[in-house]
């Protein structure tokens, strides 16, 4: 697998290449955001990105932001030396997956890049094995989520979902009128992520409703149950 390693600090990224190279996987260097993104217009797509947010000529949130709207859903972690709750929160309702702040373990980023590429491994492989049938559709006035493709649908229209996303949406439509805690939430999406945290759930439930929010019906489907979790319904 192929690691994008966007950092404008040339030690950070050899460190970064030498210990993940030993693991096996296969390391893109840019040393800032416009770099990685001229790659992805010369069809040059990794597998995940590993990005710094404060960087020269383009930050890793201008980046990430550009990356999604051209509908690309590889993964993206951030490596930060800002610890600040903003810079955290803005990337994972922009549609990060992750982040670490600086200093870090090297051991524990290579356990959350394993987590993370397993994750969407098991996205697309459940994709692509997946069955015909009515089984493999959930639907709910006029939401339709085909679990075989992993595409979602409003009264016919597609719309972009992340993996996190459509998870937590099938997750959702499968236990409608149950609230469901952040920690179920948690395990029913992802039972093999030990880092992924509270705070992340909000974020993409966030995202989440945003993305819902073209039918109007569906502004409210999503409700916040103080002290408990999420309902649908």
């Amino acid at each position: 697998m192929t690691i994008a390693l966007v950092d404008d600090e040339k030690n950070v990224r050899l460190g970064l290449r030498t210990a993940l190279s030993k693991e096996g996987y296969t390391i893109q260097e840019y040393s800032n955001g416009q770099e990685a993104f001229d790659s992805i217009k010369n069809g040059i797509i990794p597998d995940i990105y590993i990005l710094d947010i404060m960087m020269p000529v383009m930050d890793g949130i201008t980046l990430l932001r550009k990356i999604r709207e051209m509908g690309l859903n590889v993964p993206v972690m951030f490596l930060t030396s800002r610890d600040e709750e903003f810079d955290k929160v803005l990337g994972l309702e922009l549609g990060a997956d992750d982040y670490l702040c600086k200093p870090f373990s090297m051991r524990e980023l290579v356990a959350r890049i394993h987590v993370i590429l397993r994750r969407f491994s098991s996205f697309y492989s459940d994709s692509r094995n997946g069955t015909n049938g009515s089984e493999d559709k959930l639907c709910c006035h006029g939401l339709e989520l085909n679990l075989a493709s992993y595409t979602a649908a409003i009264d016919g229209s597609a719309i972009e979902l992340t993996v996190t996303e459509f998870r937590l949406l099938e997750a959702f439509l499968k236990n409608q009128n149950v609230v469901l805690s952040r920690e179920q939430l948690i395990q029913i999406c992802y039972p093999e992520d030990t880092y992924l945290n509270d705070r992340a759930i909000d974020c993409h439930i966030k995202r989440l409703r945003k993305k819902l929010s073209v039918k109007k019906s569906f502004e409210e489907k999503i409700s916040t149950v103080y002290g408990a979790g999420y309902k649908w319904g």
